[in-house]
């Protein structure tokens, strides 16, 4: 085929988000709900299988962290961390998603992630790091 014919693909994104650059990552703001509701700052990490989060946000939705499904994970520049997974609702730049998160007490984990599982695969994600520009759509199959 010649090139002159080629189509260019594209994707259509609902929702985009210009992230700060510091050096805590591409970060955005995420609520959960589980009854009552927590507003936290989390990172988008790609290579995290699991969306993890700091105990204390457990603990402020109302759930008994240890009642919670326990995992065990593997984390740069931790030791093993055991997280507790809960079905929460996740809202993410106006789109929400019932997922199984986990929650972490563990003292060397000291942020909040957005990980592939519960998070990353309802959804269509482009970035430009460059302009520090994030795109969202929801996933239709």
């Amino acid at each position: 085929m010649p090139a002159g014919n080629l189509e260019m693909p594209s994707l259509e994104f609902e929702t985009d988000h210009k992230y700060p650059d510091d050096r805590r990552g591409i970060t955005v703001s995420v609520e959960l709900q589980a009854g009552r509701a927590v507003r936290l700052p989390a990172t988008v990490d790609t290579g995290a299988e699991n969306c993890i989060f700091q105990a204390e946000y457990a603990e402020q939705l109302g759930l008994n962290l240890q009642q919670g499904h326990r995992k065990t994970f593997s984390a740069a520049g931790v030791e093993q961390i055991v997280a507790y997974g809960h079905e929460v609702t996740l809202t993410v730049l106006g789109h929400s998603v019932n997922s199984m998160v986990y929650f972490t007490d563990h003292p060397g984990f000291a942020r909040n992630v957005l990980g592939r599982q519960g998070w990353l695969h309802h959804f269509k994600f482009g970035l430009i790091h460059y302009r520090q520009q994030l795109y969202l759509g929801r996933y239709e199959t």
